[in-house]
């Protein structure tokens, strides 16, 4: 069956198409003002383009979702309150979910009692698998991170406030000091969750740790502040092909409904 998954980011949109085996990307552009028409617009002319009937749509977004509702997303606000009534599709399998919770879908495996993924771009996420099973909470919303506290010599912040893509964009953050410095506290975010956790991988993911100086800062920050014994069987790796892992993880979800 043909799957379309939607990766709706704060600045671009991936559009990933697969049947029999052949798979087709498209990027659009989102911001502030990207709205359910635009998202039901791009949807039209894809189904329209491909003459979709009866296939499975799945779409993440960079924000909290429960019971397939886009509950809040400071980057995408005119999306608040998504949900699949409002989505207009052919779909006959429509699925919601948060970005990094659809993409720990792509490299979760049975192998190990637990993973740890944290991606970070314009905002940041962390996502928790069991044994190969994607945990989101009680309610969903599990992993977010970014809302955590700091206290520092200007006061109290959050980890997004602190570490996020977007803060390091608004405070013209460029030198090497800067960006190991933001790193570092998205590390000392992560240690938290390994101390609790005690993973066997952590994943690190999104386009502000592809910036060399910052992945630097967390990685250091991570082995200081974390417990040695909660990583003595950690292992810490990059997310092969980051850009896409949301859309793979979406099929994962996708296929995970029909076994």
């Amino acid at each position: 069956m043909a799957e379309l998954t939607i990766e709706v980011g704060a600045d671009t949109a991936l559009l990933q198409y697969s049947e029999n085996g052949v798979t087709e990307q498209y990027k659009v552009p989102t911001g502030e003002t990207f709205s359910l028409a635009d998202l039901n617009q791009h949807i039209a002319d894809f189904e329209s383009d491909y003459q979709l009937k009866d296939y499975r749509l799945a779409i993440a977004f960079p924000g909290m979702v429960r019971d397939n509702t886009l509950l809040s997303c400071k980057h995408l606000p005119s999306l608040m309150g998504v949900n699949p009534t409002k989505i207009q599709s052919h779909a006959s399998t429509l699925v919601l979910s948060n970005d990094v919770h659809a993409a720990m879908y792509a490299v979760a495996s049975n192998k190990y009692r637990c993973e740890i993924l944290v991606g970070c771009s314009a905002g940041m996420g962390l996502a928790v698998a069991f044994d190969g099973k994607v945990f989101t909470g009680a309610t969903g919303i599990a992993g977010e991170i970014g809302n955590c506290r700091v206290m520092t010599e200007s006061g109290e912040f959050s980890l997004d406030q602190m570490a996020s893509g977007e803060s390091i964009r608004q405070r013209r953050f460029r030198n090497p000091v800067e960006l190991y410095r933001s790193g570092a506290y998205l590390g000392m975010g992560i240690s938290w969750a390994a101390n609790l956790l005690n993973p066997q991988r952590i994943w690190l993911a999104g386009s502000t740790l592809n910036q060399s100086d910052y992945y630097k800062g967390c990685v250091a920050s991570l082995k200081e502040m974390a417990m040695p014994a909660a990583l003595s069987h950690c292992q810490i790796s990059r997310v092969d092909d980051s850009e896409t892992i949301v859309c793979r993880g979406l099929q994962v979800m996708l296929q995970s409904l029909t076994d």
